[in-house]
């Protein structure tokens, strides 16, 4: 018999950056456990806000937008994103602008009063981690367990930094640094629920630790606790499996998943990418003749880049990544299935070569987070819009994310079409054959919302029918670039 025991109510304040979100999201499903950011709820009026015109000095105009922000839940519960007129709005809340005013508008009492019992209503069933920085004082005065997570001001500096791919002893990073301390000022000086550790709070100083260890610290502390709270049900052993068992019911579920670092952005061509890419290369040059057409040049050397293509084949990535990274002069980031990330070698290799986590089976917001940071940073980004390999070579309906990271990042978008690989390495085969050729071809780069705009105004004027419209627009040019046989549901 194994003893279940009674979830806890876990509040985990701290300072801006001090890794609260991620940390506190990786632990919670480490341990199974709901997640509750919210400080989304007040980057949210702050964001809605500042479009409205709306200051610190009118507090009843503030109240009325906490009625238009509603946070989301994934399918283990966390409520790590947030919704804003029915539109998920994550990415958008986390700009700088919303950094610059979010502790002005914290500050309003009225505001506060108006989000307290929304956030306490939360925690109702147990069995969470909220996460802010007035839980343990104001929100959840009587939490079953209080952590503080702390860093010194430098330290968080420096993490920003290189998450928006900075250097960390630039100007930029200088600049992270100045806002952070202001920022912390106005936390722990204001009238309303100061930023401060509660008496009976666990502090737990993160400084020089890698994600994973300040992730374990949160989850220590946490079973400690549990394992002095009284059992109020039992339940059988787990079933065993039996030694056949298909591959995908031994997979833990995503709660129990071991929480993954997040990758550092590619911004130069490393030892790993240069070398990688011309071993690449050597390679496919045995089994097929790759021709590059259309004009590279015509992709900046500088600003961020969405390039967008067709998948037909696992030799997509290969023939589009070793090809391009030096005729562009700068490193690709990928966004690449999570499962590549259990096996020690291969997640050392895509941590180094640009590959970003991301769980294909979710609404995996923080891999949207991380594909904005890195278009924001004027960074290079390849994606895939059909999410997932084509099973006859045809293009695919696509998803909507990638026309929603163009029209929020502005970035230029570059259509690249891959054609005939699905005959060097069909989708079901375990390795490559010789085929004759395969094709890259590189379209001509555009701005999503000025193209939408010139096509068709109507959709580009309405943010629910941009996504739609804007998404088929990029696998229309995609489809451009393709034999006519793969052009698939994006057909004339």
């Amino acid at each position: 018999m194994e003893v279940v025991t009674r979830g806890l109510v876990v509040a985990l304040d701290g300072p801006a950056s001090s890794g609260k979100s991620s940390v506190g999201a990786a632990a919670a499903a480490r341990l199974g456990y709901r997640f509750c950011d919210t400080g989304l709820l007040y980057r949210a009026v702050t964001w809605l806000a500042t479009r409205r015109g709306i200051g610190e000095g009118d507090p009843a105009a503030l109240v009325r937008l906490v009625d238009e922000v509603e946070l989301l839940s994934d399918e283990v519960g966390r409520l790590a994103h947030v919704a804003i007129d029915g539109e998920d709005a994550t990415a958008d809340v986390r700009g700088p602008e919303v950094d610059a005013a979010v502790s002005a508008i914290s500050r309003v009492p009225e505001l506060r009063a108006a989000l307290l019992q929304r956030q306490r209503r939360l925690v109702d069933g147990g069995r969470i981690i909220m996460a802010g920085r007035d839980i343990g004082t104001v929100v959840l005065p009587d939490a079953d367990l209080k952590l503080f997570l702390d860093a010194s001001a430098e330290e968080r500096a420096r993490r920003r930094a290189e998450e928006r791919g900075l250097d960390p002893a630039g100007p930029e990073a200088a600049e992270i640094l100045a806002e952070l301390r202001r920022r912390d000022e106005l936390d722990s000086t204001r009238v309303v629920a100061p930023l401060r550790a509660a008496p009976d709070a666990i502090r737990l100083r993160t400084d020089g630790n890698a994600f994973e260890a300040s992730v374990e610290l949160v989850v220590d502390a946490i079973r400690e606790r549990e394992a002095g709270v009284a059992p109020t049900a039992t339940t059988d052993a787990k079933e065993e499996l039996p030694s056949n068992a298909p591959r995908s019911a031994r997979r833990p579920a995503r709660s129990a998943r071991r929480p993954i670092e997040p990758t550092p952005i590619a911004t130069r061509l490393n030892a790993v990418i240069t070398i990688g890419s011309f071993v690449m290369r050597v390679i496919a040059r045995i089994f097929t003749r790759v021709r590059i057409e259309g004009d590279v040049t015509a992709i900046p050397a500088a600003g961020g880049v969405l390039i967008a293509a067709n998948h037909a084949s696992n030799a997509d990535p290969v023939l589009i990544g070793a090809f391009l990274n030096p005729r562009l002069g700068r490193p690709l980031n990928w966004l690449g299935k999570r499962e590549v990330f259990d096996w020690p070698v291969l997640s050392w290799l895509a941590r180094h070569g640009g590959v970003h986590p991301v769980d294909r089976g979710a609404a995996d917001v923080e891999a949207f987070r991380s594909a904005m940071r890195i278009l924001e940073a004027g960074h290079v980004l390849a994606v895939f819009p059909e999410g997932t390999r084509s099973p006859d070579g045809r293009l695919q309906a696509a998803k909507d994310g990638v026309a929603v990271l163009a029209l929020r990042s502005g970035a230029l978008v570059v259509p690249i079409g891959v054609g005939d690989s699905d005959r060097l390495w069909p989708k079901g085969r375990r390795m490559p054959r010789f085929t004759k050729s395969v094709t890259v071809r590189i379209g001509t780069p555009f701005v999503l919302a000025e193209a939408l705009a010139a096509e068709d105004p109507v959709a580009a004027a309405d943010r629910r029918l941009a996504k739609t419209a804007g998404t088929a627009l990029i696998m229309r040019r995609i489809a451009a670039l393709l034999p006519e046989r793969q052009r698939g549901a994006y057909a004339d």
